[in-house]
């Protein structure tokens, strides 16, 4: 009699415990467990079981039960295409529409129509940057503008951070980008008020590894330095 009470009480249970594990979680609680996450992070997917998340233009897949996290490259074999580069594409357009036009130092055709844009994470004391801005003329004369913000890859209170405040801060800025990009006079002005710190931290949200870093008007992670020629060819290849 006893073990027939302790089977129904077994039996009796079970079924709250089973209503209780398959009560599926709000967006709210699953992103209460995610460091830096919203509700409105988490979006459907197009993977069954999974809400896509993303902080900046990191982006991963969270399992709508909340259990499971993985972070990696989410492929459709049938559009072939990149479904997780797609979505950081979408998220870098969204951050960099943020920064106004007058916080970057931009370089635009003269003589024409602007028929391409591009932003470029820029450091003073890269290489392959000076070699990209020695072929400013010739990328711009092809109708393409250049949004420039600083990422001065050796971080905060470093010389490379300093030129780029200095830069920032002189009454030319484009002209004393290309002087001392070129290896040339840096003006010794300096001013609080430049916008060094915060693309430095954009650069970290849109995922800048190296620079330069360019990315396309639709948040395409163009890569590095390309000739102004392959560049122009890369852009209308993006149908920009």
């Amino acid at each position: 009699m006893k073990k027939s009470c302790l089977l129904m009480s077994l039996v009796i249970a079970m079924p709250c415990a089973f209503a209780q594990d398959a009560a599926v979680p709000s967006r709210a609680e699953i992103a209460a467990k995610l460091r830096g996450v919203e509700a409105d992070d988490l979006r459907d997917s197009v993977l069954n079981g999974f809400y896509e998340v993303s902080i900046g233009s990191r982006v991963g897949y969270v399992s709508v039960d909340g259990r499971y996290l993985f972070e990696g490259e989410l492929y459709d074999l049938v559009a072939s295409e990149n479904v997780t580069e797609k979505s950081r594409a979408a998220a870098r357009v969204d951050l960099l529409a943020k920064v106004p036009r007058e916080d970057m130092i931009i370089f635009s055709p003269k003589d024409r129509p602007v028929e391409h844009t591009i932003t470029v994470f820029t450091d003073v004391d890269c290489g392959y940057c000076r070699q990209f801005h020695r072929e400013i003329d010739k990328v711009v004369a092809l109708g393409i503008e250049v949004h420039y913000l600083s990422y001065p890859r050796t971080g905060p209170a470093t010389e490379s951070w300093d030129k780029a405040e200095k830069v920032w801060c002189a009454a030319d800025r484009n002209a004393a980008l290309t002087e001392a990009k070129l290896g040339g006079h840096v003006p010794e002005l300096a001013c609080t008020d430049n916008p060094v710190a915060s693309d430095y931290e954009l650069g970290h949200l849109v995922g800048v590894t190296g620079t330069p870093s360019i990315y396309a008007a639709d948040g395409t992670h163009i890569g590095g330095y390309l000739p102004p020629q392959q560049l122009l060819e890369t852009l209308e290849g993006l149908g920009l």
